[in-house]
């Protein structure tokens, strides 16, 4: 299997076989216990003797998955795309071999992936770069044990940000927190640094607009997405070789899709997925009944011959939304936002945790610039310039991810699109039908899905000629193209 390439030195690391220098800064403050926030805590460890890590919801059991109120889509299927995956090893050393060895599986992502496009099955071929499924809850509890046993790492548990304060010429930045047990009792945290990571709840427009700075353009895409998903004890049959299943959703006439996925060694994870307004139902009948509707038999056979786990669960939490910080002419210089605090993807196309690993990362690499310059200058200061210069750069992580997810989502609505979005929905929809015909063009999709190669790779000269290679097919046709031996 593809494993990932060693981290790159920067500025700043030590030398190969050396004790890291310490920490330059006191004190860094996290707003969120979740996926990205466990990321930033990860990199700020490095940096800042102190981290303190501020969460609404309560302590999870120890030992335990725990599914938190704030993150809708943790009842659904996630994956780690390959892109994302090499950022986590990065952080978290061996952190794809402990998922494994705990039961969510890694393999090339085509040769154990079925993928069933309105015009047929994907080609079942090796394309050199692996594909993790793992349940979010478990997930994050490797991440949490991870983080939790740093030692300079603290978790303040249902305790909610109120108000930031960004008077970072006097006192450097904070934040003011509250206790959710009912008792107003108000507390200023103070920091070097604060990062936002609360997510599709952030409040930090608000926050911004409270202190006098503007209010950011905020760009919304409502592809009307809803997910029904269910847990399930499955055990395939020997033979079967592949361990995940998935028919996207495509405007205009597919708007009914699905995603099976294992996540541990009998586990699987079914999300029925609805667009344009459809919405898989949340009842037993009506989630079976709907499975039957769609052309991938995996489904169906997951309900009829697995256990269910577990209540169906329902969420319409899809909204692609993208708060512009990094046109904002003055941001703060020790406040960063990251993760879907920035730009929150549909979570359908499975991008939203890799720009986050990628900002995360990025994070690392000019805190380590910043801490060089102070050790090397004593410039006590160089955190006031780090906010702009992170929220540019971690933008341009967004625009591709958010190219492709938008114009998926655009689709349902094309009277409201602007012309240049209907155009890259054609011409999305002309690759997508072109997929199972067509083995090189699906490589450069699947490279360009797991975020290895940004969305322009699928129009180049090239992909456009083999683009042109063969005729669309209409749909009838496609449904009975399955290879042999596929099912």
């Amino acid at each position: 299997m593809t494993r990932p390439a060693a981290s790159r030195p920067r500025p700043g690391d030590s030398e190969p076989g050396s004790a890291p220098p310490p920490p330059v800064w006191d004190r860094a403050v996290v707003l969120g216990g979740g996926y990205a926030g466990l990321l930033a805590a990860r990199v700020l460890t490095g940096h800042f003797r102190q981290v303190t890590v501020i969460e609404r919801d309560p302590p999870p059991a120890p030992g335990e998955p725990a599914t938190r109120s704030g993150v809708p889509q943790a009842h659904h299927p996630h994956a780690l795309l390959a892109r994302g995956a090499e950022h986590l090893e990065e952080l978290f050393p061996g952190l794809r071999e402990e998922l494994a060895a705990r039961g969510c599986p890694v393999e090339d992502f085509a040769a154990a992936t079925r993928m069933l496009f309105p015009t047929g099955w994907a080609p079942r071929i090796p394309v050199g770069f692996d594909v993790q499924l793992v349940a979010r809850p478990a997930l994050e509890q490797v991440l949490r044990e991870r983080v939790t046993a740093l030692p300079s790492v603290t978790f303040r548990y249902g305790v909610r940000a109120e108000a930031l304060l960004l008077d970072q010429q006097q006192d450097g930045v904070g934040v003011t927190v509250r206790p959710r047990d009912g008792e107003a009792r108000d507390e200023v945290v103070r920091a070097d640094l604060v990062v936002d990571a609360t997510g599709r709840a952030t409040r930090l427009p608000r926050w911004l607009e409270e202190a006098g700075h503007p209010l950011p353009d905020t760009l919304v895409v409502d592809g009307k997405v809803t997910y029904a998903s269910r847990f399930y004890t499955f055990r395939p049959d020997p033979g079967q070789d592949w361990f995940a299943s998935y028919q996207p959703t495509l405007a205009p006439h597919s708007p009914r899709g699905g995603v099976a996925a294992r996540v541990g060694p009998d586990l699987w994870q079914l999300g029925l997925i609805g667009a344009g307004g459809q919405a898989p139902p949340a009842d037993e009948d009506g989630f079976r009944a709907y499975a039957a509707t769609l052309d991938n038999p995996d489904f169906a056979h997951i309900i009829d011959h697995g256990t269910p786990q577990g209540p169906v669960r329902q969420t319409r939490s899809t909204v692609n939304r993208w708060h512009r910080y990094d046109r904002l002419p003055h941001w703060p210089g020790r406040l960063i936002a990251l993760g879907d605090s920035i730009c929150a993807l549909n979570p359908v196309y499975a991008q939203g945790m890799t720009v986050a690993a990628r900002q995360a990362t990025l994070l690392d690499t000019l805190l380590t610039r910043h801490a060089h310059t102070a050790r090397t200058k004593g410039a006590s200061g160089t955190l006031d310039r780090l906010g702009p210069v992170f929220q540019r750069r971690a933008a341009a992580f967004a625009r591709g991810p958010w190219l492709l997810n938008t114009s998926a989502d655009r689709a349902w609505q094309p009277a409201t699109a602007p012309l240049g979005t209907r155009l890259a929905t054609r011409y999305l929809a002309a690759v997508t039908a072109r997929l199972p015909h067509h083995p090189a063009l699906f490589l450069r999709f699947a490279r360009s899905l797991h975020m290895l190669d940004g969305p322009t790779t699928l129009a180049t000269p090239r992909a456009l000629a083999q683009l042109a290679s063969l005729p669309s097919l209409p749909r009838h046709e496609a449904v009975c193209t399955c290879p042999a031996g596929s099912r």
